[in-house]
């Protein structure tokens, strides 16, 4: 479990900070006091993430070899890390694009049932190319690193929490703090809408020459 932990943490730490926009949304679902749509939203992230991991680990568990060492490790790496860097170069040269996404958030906040916030939140993981691959490249850190299914969900239910960490923040610290988080969260909000696009960039460019790097790595060792 230690070994699938250190692989997929750091991915699971890259997920938090790209989740940037996520969280202004839930920042303003929390300052509008929808407390019914945000318990909806947290639930759908992490229903989201368990969702896409768990596939991916029944795929890696079920139809991928488990050589020692496993070739098809090195090429799915460098299969995940390309695809993480060229999201990180399309993220930054749409960055303008992105900056307007916060409007059109909030355009939605007024009509946000607990049910919507469920589909909405799980579709911003399983869908979403960004977090998706993150999510799927965490996995497959599990999947490569151990093949014991208990090490396995034990890692996942680890890399959940922490990738969801940067989307219960705005929560955790409203039922902290009480009304005297609102400067607080109002700061954190125009800060993130400000620097999402630059975060994203580096955060899926990062990860994705370290996956890069680790498949190259894994190949000529193998």
């Amino acid at each position: 479990m230690l070994a699938a932990t250190v692989a997929s943490l750091p991915i699971a730490v890259g997920l938090l900070a790209a989740s940037m926009p996520v969280a202004v949304l839930v920042l303003m679902l929390v300052t509008g006091g929808r407390r019914g749509a945000v318990t909806g939203f947290l639930l759908g992230w992490v229903a989201g993430i368990g969702a896409v991991a768990a596939l991916t680990l029944v795929v890696i568990d079920t139809s991928l070899p488990r050589d020692d060492p496993a070739p098809w490790a090195g090429l799915l790496r460098i299969v995940l890390g390309g695809a993480l860097v060229l999201l990180g170069v399309k993220q930054w040269r749409s960055r303008s694009r992105a900056d307007e996404e916060p409007a059109r958030w909030l355009a939605a906040i007024d009509t946000m049932t607990p049910s919507r916030a469920v589909l909405v939140a799980f579709l911003l993981v399983a869908v979403n190319p960004k977090n998706a691959v993150l999510v799927v490249s965490g996995a497959a850190a599990i999947g490569t690193a151990t093949g014991d299914v208990v090490h396995q969900v034990a890692a996942l239910a680890l890399f959940t929490v922490v990738a969801s960490l940067g989307v219960a923040a705005p929560v955790l610290l409203r039922v902290a703090l009480g009304d005297r988080a609102d400067p607080v969260l109002a700061a954190a909000k125009a800060w993130m809408t400000a620097n999402s696009a630059l975060v994203m960039t580096v955060v899926l460019v990062v990860i994705g020459a370290v996956l890069l790097g680790n498949g190259l790595s894994g190949l000529r060792s193998g």
